[in-house]
């Protein structure tokens, strides 16, 4: 069997990876390259592989440098089934909508060349395959299942076999445990190769438990200055926990009253399909829903799905709190936000999630004073600030904790979906403290197991 590896080599975007056993071509996630423009010039490539000789996928969740490149794989030929849990492709379908929807805007507004149409789109929902979590999807001489990875809705990480042959895993990515909301990430089981995310491989999150009182305290501290607070979310998973902790901190009367803008029509329409699994849920977001709780709402949440919705946050009186996308702040709404809101000495700019290397989002984590945004120079004024125990993914210390309990240890690891630096940490402490071989590919290289 051979692994080659087409994305997040050394880099957190572009998951992508060709499995090959002796009668199965296989692609496991086809995300999107995300940096400094919404589409990158990396994901006009060429595929190392031809689209149409591929057998199957198999993708980890709806994030989209995980699925970002779906419709370009069957605009190129790819015909074959497309698996993923319930919940994936249902948020997936979403999100390339989106996607196709911010190109043609970009491409209307400037020229910007488009990397798929919107058919191409509604294709790859024709192709995808939903499967439950544990159950054996068996190809020609090779099978699979999906686990539970517990990082968004439906994400899994994904263990292969061939008949006679190798065990292989793939992380996908792994969930920030305990999580709010989800199940915690399932047991690996013996696998002889584990390809391994490392996004926070160099580096430990605060306890998850100072998180409430950190958004509690960003809260209250921009209600008094009679500010606005500003926060960048990924519409699928981060929106709903920030969510689901006002809606705590709102019923227990922990902050003022103040109008929350969610300001996201991705995150909207997610969280109406996120309601719809609750079984995907842990035991205790499970029995509120028992109960007719909304989870995902309080009455000081105005959810603006419109243009005209969102233009009128401008002439809300403050102070305000308004979550909206893109994550990283390389496109959306997010963006006309910034604009009006950065050079405001009251205001605070409060970062939830990994901002990738390129994007506006690191440049102001960096503590970068003068950025562009939307053509604009813009002096930063407002207060930047981050709540790391808010991130999806597993730190450091979880990540080795994850494979030390697996019912054996891999023989062989690869750290991808990491920054050079984070792979390579992540790669030394196992090898260190396990054991085992780990090592970092890099792209394009393939691997013979």
């Amino acid at each position: 069997m051979e692994i080659s590896f087409h994305g997040a080599t050394r880099e957190v975007t572009g998951s992508c990876y060709l499995v090959e056993s002796r009668r199965q071509r296989l692609v496991i996630d086809c995300g999107m390259f995300q940096g400094s423009a919404f589409a990158d010039a990396k994901n006009f490539r060429d595929f190392a592989f031809d689209p149409k000789t591929i057998d199957a996928v198999a993708i980890t969740h709806a994030h989209l440098d995980h699925v970002g490149r779906l419709p370009k794989l069957v605009k190129e030929g790819f015909r074959g089934k497309i698996y993923c849990t319930a919940p994936t492709a249902r948020l997936a379908q979403l999100v390339l909508e989106d996607a196709e929807q911010v190109m043609e805007d970009d491409y209307r507004r400037q020229y910007r060349p488009k990397l798929y149409e919107r058919e191409d789109v509604d294709q790859v929902t024709k192709q995808f395959t939903p499967v439950e979590y544990s159950k054996h999807v068996k190809l020609d001489g090779v099978s699979f299942r999906f686990r539970d990875a517990g990082h968004i809705l439906g994400s899994s990480f994904i263990e292969i076999e061939e008949v006679g042959g190798p065990r292989i895993a793939f992380s996908g990515d792994l969930g920030n445990v305990p999580d709010p909301i989800l199940k915690p990430t399932a047991q690996l089981a013996e696998q002889d190769v584990l390809i391994m995310e490392s996004t926070y491989g160099d580096r430990v999150h605060e306890q998850l438990t100072t998180r409430g009182e950190e958004l509690r305290r960003a809260i209250g501290d921009t209600v008094k200055r009679g500010g606005v607070l500003i926060i960048p979310a990924f519409a699928i998973e981060r929106t709903q926990e920030l969510l689901f902790e006002l809606t705590k901190l709102i019923d227990s009367n922990q902050v003022p009253k103040v109008d929350v803008y969610l300001d996201s029509p991705l995150a909207i329409k997610a969280s109406d399909i996120m309601v719809q699994y609750p079984q995907y849920y842990n035991q205790g977001t499970m029995e509120r829903f028992k109960t007719g709780n909304d989870v995902f709402s309080f009455p000081e949440l105005h959810r603006t799905l419109s243009r005209d919705e969102s233009k009128s946050i401008n002439e809300a009186p403050w102070p305000k709190v308004i979550i909206a996308g893109s994550g990283m702040m390389n496109g959306g709404r997010i963006l006309h936000h910034l604009v009006r809101y950065l050079s405001d000495p009251k205001s605070t700019v409060l970062i939830i999630g990994y901002q990738a290397a390129g994007t506006l989002g690191r440049r102001l984590y960096t503590g970068e004073k003068n950025v562009d945004v939307l053509d604009q120079r813009i002096n930063v004024r407002a207060k930047i600030a981050s709540i790391g125990a808010y991130s999806a993914h597993a730190d450091q210390k979880q990540l080795v904790n994850w494979i030390r309990t697996a019912e054996k240890l891999p023989g062989q690891i690869y750290c991808t979906h990491g920054e050079e630096s984070a792979s390579a940490a992540l790669a030394s402490r196992l090898s260190e403290e396990l054991g085992v071989h780990a090592d970092v590919p890099r792209f394009e290289q393939t691997l013979t197991i």
